[in-house]
């Protein structure tokens, strides 16, 4: 392809697609990007929202045996201001644990509730904890915190923690990259005697995304624990392999931010390394003097081990599905795999294969069953996570709100925690609850009472609901799967290229209204798969790049468009009309520049007697007098779309059929040539006499060579060729014939049906041996 053509609009247009594509690609990860996409993901969930409140069976997608027990207004009227004694919490899972039929009883008890320190009546502490032992399904949380704390507390959590990992154990198998995971140096874990009395523990700590709103749960967290600490001196001489025991050196800035180190060294990088943290590290004092003065400190690297500890909602679903932490894979950026769950029935006491209701059963107005409710054998759960052991929350609604809308059924912590005044154990039973094989769970749920409010795309949410959430994305197998990133680079490129076709041959307003009409519909598109197929397509990258690619086009249409217009105004504004100008702009329609054979009509016109006439005038005054009469020979000719080739003296030189191409050109050139025998019959009347002018005109119609002919410094848009030679001769026969306007046989045939001729001669003009047939052209009909 000629450079020419590759700088063409229609092509540059796939360069300039190709490019924003790969920009737009390599910043897709960027906070613009991703707050773009967060915000479309809100949107998104608020559609389904909408949806599934409109009529679809939103019950379907939330599991029968999630239950939230609220600590709300009307339990801080009955009990008291928060925090409340240990006791009440007691009493909770008491009331629980007495539940005469004991195959009706929860899965799990949850409290979403910190227990890190010991209270001031040391008594309810021993209550809390018999009440924990007792009822044998309590689960608790722990926080785990990314910076490094102060002194005895982080020897404190960090006892308390490992007395945790100690008895119920860590993720031991992981496979995948774990350096992108957040490593988390310290934590709260509960006291040891509700720890040890409950049945499982799991971290219940979230990280917002960059606009710090909730959406994803930490699955998989990576707990960095100090096993010694050496001299930063000293790091090049050791010889370990941390690969075995997830072992890993790390330093603490000033900050208290933590840094792990690529281990082995490399050549040279210890250097840097020793320069950056001798900058921001902390030195330790490790020799002092008689006075007490430090005389000699040094940087310490610490040598951590990491466990993998899993979430709260984690520990509970493998608790319902009768799974250990042994019986999972774990793929870090993939995903959390759970073979075989099965769900315990308190009808036969048996665990069976598990199923997910994805229809209820209907029933007439008498209770007859219409139709069975339909389920779902699940094989496997297989969790989606990322690259930092997160799962997307599938949000299913706006929070509960006690008395009102309930996205998860939502009953009051008091209705459970308020012991009777018969004290005995026997007089004191639930026996018209069933919670059989629910996971109960239950937290803060009143405004202000603790900071236990989280922003979600939903609004803010109490924490315990967004683990209500979390759980249910996991027990209804109802996962949010993310377009892998060689497809949406391949959507991204496409709909670029296809912008990028149509914007480069439509005008600006056409390429904008499609291109916003193509972004809706994308959305539309997104939306509806991710309703049906909770499919979540990247948005803010092919949108970006779409529109991008559009604005690109038409900057680049409107400069080249703009110099074409310019150039083509340069070369042939002198030589046709404007109106033919602005359609070969308009059109696109480029003359072909350097030489091309096409068929064209070419007329002469002279002046007979010009000598007489110019010694009747002084030289100004005949200057003066031919421009007059060759403006108006010339205006006639830029009205019949003819193009001006040159001016000799007295002599006009034109034709049509180039630079663009006319199917009439023979009837424009003979409308012209009477057109001018008329305009020039109308000066000759109002001249006198001595300056009054007569022409002869000649016309020849044929293959003639058409171009820019000349040097590279000046060039001309000229023809060239027998045919063009014959046209001349014609204009000088008009005076043996004493004609006006004498046309060849070739444009006869052109024209013979629309003009009025007298046939002259067959006549054998200078340079040509074959005789032509010539006519007088007289009119046109």
């Amino acid at each position: 392809m000629r450079k020419s053509q590759f700088l063409n609009p229609r092509y540059f247009s796939f360069v300039i697609a190709i490019v924003i594509s790969v920009i737009v690609w390599v910043s897709h990860s960027t906070i613009l990007f991703s707050n773009l996409n967060y915000t479309v993901l809100d949107t998104l969930f608020a559609f389904k929202s909408t949806q599934q409140e409109e009529g679809s069976d939103f019950s379907s997608k939330i599991s029968e045996d999630i239950l939230l027990v609220g600590i709300d207004d009307d339990s801080l009227l009955e009990f008291g201001r928060w925090p409340w004694a240990r006791h009440r919490h007691a009493n909770y899972l008491n009331f629980l644990s007495r539940i005469n039929n004991q195959d009706n009883r929860e899965s799990a008890a949850f409290l979403d509730i910190f227990f890190f320190e010991p209270s001031e009546q040391s008594e309810n502490d021993l209550l809390l904890a018999q009440a924990i032992k007792d009822n044998k399904k309590v689960f608790l949380e722990t926080t785990l915190d990314v910076q490094v704390l102060d002194g005895e507390l982080q020897t404190f959590t960090q006892e308390n923690l490992s007395k945790v990992i100690e008895q119920f154990g860590v993720i031991e198998s992981i496979q995948g990259d774990t350096s992108q995971m957040q490593p988390f140096m310290s934590g709260h874990a509960p006291l040891q005697p509700f720890a040890t009395a409950s049945k499982g523990i799991g971290h219940a700590s979230y990280q917002p995304d960059e606009d710090q709103t909730f959406r994803r749960h930490l699955l998989i967290t990576r707990v960095s624990q100090l096993q010694e600490e050496v001299r930063l001196d000293d790091l090049p001489k050791m010889k370990l392999d941390l690969s075995l025991n997830f072992e890993r050196f790390a330093w603490t800035d000033k900050y208290g931010a933590s840094h792990q180190i690529k281990w082995p060294l490399e050549e040279g990088a210890f250097a840097e390394l020793k320069t950056l943290i001798e900058r921001d590290g902390v030195a330790i004092n490790e020799d002092f003097d008689e006075s007490g003065l430090a005389t000699s400190s040094s940087f310490m690297i610490g040598l951590y081990r990491d466990y993998f500890m899993p979430s709260i909602n984690l520990v509970l679903a493998l608790n319902y599905f009768n799974k250990k932490l042994s019986d999972i894979e774990v793929i870090i950026g993939e995903h959390v795999k759970i073979s075989k769950p099965s769900k315990f029935n308190s009808e036969s006491g048996q665990w069976e294969d598990y199923r997910i209701r994805t229809k209820k059963a209907t029933y007439d107005s008498e209770g007859n069953e219409l139709s069975p409710a339909e389920f779902n054998l699940v094989p496997e759960i297989l969790i989606p996570i990322d690259n930092r052991g997160r799962m997307l929350i599938n949000f299913l609604g706006p929070r509960s709100i006690p008395g009102g809308r309930q996205t998860f059924p939502l009953r009051s912590y008091r209705g459970y925690a308020n012991k009777p005044s018969n004290p005995d154990p026997d007089s004191w039973r639930a026996s018209s609850i069933r919670l059989e094989n629910k996971i109960v769970m239950a937290g803060p749920f009143s405004l202000g009472m603790a900071e236990d409010e989280k922003k979600t795309p939903f609004g803010t949410m109490f924490g315990v609901e967004v683990h209500a959430n979390a759980l249910n994305t996991i027990l209804m197998n109802n996962f949010i799967h993310t377009v892998p990133d060689s497809l949406s680079f391949l959507l991204l490129f496409l709909l670029s290229v296809l912008v990028a076709f149509y914007t480069s041959r439509l005008g600006t307003h056409w390429s904008t209204l499609i291109t916003l009409l193509l972004v809706v519909a994308y959305f539309l598109f997104s939306s509806l798969v991710f309703d049906s197929e909770a499919l979540l397509f990247d948005f803010a990258s092919p949108t970006i790049a779409v529109l991008l690619t559009m604005l690109g086009v038409i900057a680049y249409r409107v400069m080249t468009e703009e110099k074409e217009k310019r150039r083509i105004q340069s070369m042939f504004g002198k030589y046709v009309s404007k109106e033919m100008v602005d359609s070969m702009i308009a059109t696109g329609r480029q003359p072909e520049l350097g030489g091309v054979d096409k068929e064209i009509t070419v007329l002469f016109s002279d002046i007979r007697g010009f000598t007489t006439l110019s010694e009747s005038m002084s030289p100004q005054e005949l200057v003066n007098h031919l421009n007059e009469y060759l403006t108006e020979m010339t205006d006639i000719i830029f009205e019949f779309k003819g193009t001006l080739d040159k001016y000799v003296g007295d002599e006009v030189m034109c034709f049509w059929g180039a630079p663009l191409p006319q199917e009439d050109h023979a009837l424009l050139a003979c409308k012209c040539a009477l057109k001018q025998m008329e305009r020039l019959n109308e000066l000759n009347a109002k001249w006198p006499p001595e300056k009054r002018i007569d022409i002869g005109i000649g016309l020849n119609s044929g293959i003639m060579t058409v171009g820019n002919m000349g040097s590279p410094g000046r060039l001309n848009y000229t023809l060239m060729g027998d045919n063009v030679n014959l046209g001349a001769r014609l204009e000088g026969t008009n005076k043996q014939y004493f004609t006006h306007i004498i046309i060849s046989e070739y444009t006869y045939g052109l024209v013979k049906d629309k003009v009025i001729v007298r046939e002259l001669d067959n006549i054998r003009v200078k340079g040509k041996n074959k005789p032509v047939v010539i006519f007088e052209l007289i009119d046109v009909l």
